[in-house]
């Protein structure tokens, strides 16, 4: 059945009757943007209050992005450029760096940490956990080790010296030598070890097949000092002389009296 128009009856009522619902509409409740986009320009700009902010796809920012809250992210970060970070840095996980990193000030590290690339630290460095080094570590400056020293392998001085206290290992000193405080040294010369007295000459050596001792003049009294008895197990012979020395059957010597 078809509607019939009054011809008697305006339609401004129904002109006003939808006036109204436009007017109490909220129809950017709940709306979706196409192709189009939404463009805000002119020095305009999105506020969000009590309420959330939801990215699904991607978002791009070409400007500045400023962020005075917490930022909780629970996937991937992707940093091509530069990172600066000014304040505190916490990181509690596993962090694996294949490239440089340079820092200016403090750096403090309490968990792990993979550094696979070149680190350069300009200012102080504290670790309080374990610091392992897998690879070669280089220093060219002073190294300070307060606490007990645990070598389990060789230790290799190719130039300088070793020096325990007021002892002084020198492998350039007679083909390598140990340095005594209070003067002396024990040394590895070319025919045999060798131990020097503070003066440096008087010594006792050993050679290929004998050892002896060596005073500063061979024919000064009491030049060669034994406390206590001497005993020689397989000494030479002679004749036609007057004894002043007595030797027993087991080899100990004894000064003849008249």
């Amino acid at each position: 059945m078809g509607k019939i128009n009054n011809q008697a009856q305006g339609n401004l009522d129904e002109l006003w009757r939808r006036l109204r619902a436009l007017e109490a509409a909220s129809n950017q409740n709940n709306m979706a943007v196409g192709r189009g986009g939404i463009r805000v320009h002119s020095g305009g700009g999105i506020t969000i209050e009590n309420g959330g902010l939801s990215v699904s796809g991607s978002a791009t920012v070409s400007g500045t992005l400023n962020a005075s809250g917490v930022i909780n992210m629970t996937g991937t970060f992707t940093a091509t450029g530069d990172v600066n970070l000014n304040g505190p840095t916490d990181i509690n996980g596993p962090t694996t760096i294949t490239g440089d990193i340079t820092s200016a000030g403090h750096f403090t590290q309490t968990g792990p940490t993979d550094l696979n690339g070149t680190t350069t630290v300009a200012g102080d460095t504290t670790v309080t956990g374990d610091f392992n080094v897998n690879g070669p570590m280089k220093t060219t400056s002073t190294l300070s080790v307060e606490g007990v020293t645990t070598l389990k392998n060789d230790l290799n001085v190719t130039t300088g010296k070793v020096k325990a206290g007021g002892m002084t290992i020198d492998p350039g000193l007679f083909g390598g030598s140990v340095q005594f405080s209070a003067g002396g040294y024990l040394s590895g010369t070319a025919s045999g070890p060798q131990l020097t007295g503070p003066a440096g000459n008087s010594f006792v050596f050993t050679r290929s097949g004998k050892a002896g001792l060596q005073a500063a003049a061979i024919d000064l009294i009491g030049a060669v000092e034994v406390q206590g008895g001497l005993r020689v197990t397989s000494p030479g012979t002679t004749t036609g002389v007057t004894p002043n020395v007595y030797m027993d059957g087991s080899g100990n010597l004894r000064k003849i009296i008249p």
